[in-house]
């Protein structure tokens, strides 16, 4: 779980999730108030793990039905919601991603 490095609180999971859905490139931390950012080593890795949906695709055209494969493509991009925030490293500056 990503810890603060202003205050060096671990963020919990729902934390995480909200932060990230706000669409914003920085992340208020809900303890202190400061605004994070995701590192550039953390940006890469969770851009890797978010990969892992495509890697069903080619399983998924071997199924004959559509509701097989939406079901799989969409429990494969739940998980990829559910892990991401255990991947992510916060920084209090912002870094490019390369």
């Amino acid at each position: 779980m990503p810890t603060c490095q202003n205050c060096q609180k671990q963020w919990s999971w729902k934390d995480s999730q909200k932060a990230m859905f706000q669409f914003k490139k920085g992340m208020k931390c809900p303890y202190c108030g400061v605004t994070q950012y995701q590192t550039s080593d953390s940006q890469k890795r969770t851009s890797l793990v978010g990969m892992a949906p495509l890697l069903a695709l080619p399983i998924v055209s071997l199924f004959d039905s559509w509701t097989i494969t939406i079901v799989i493509i969409l429990l494969a991009s739940l998980s990829y919601l559910a892990v991401i925030p255990f991947f992510m490293k916060l920084s209090n500056k912002e870094e490019l991603m390369w």
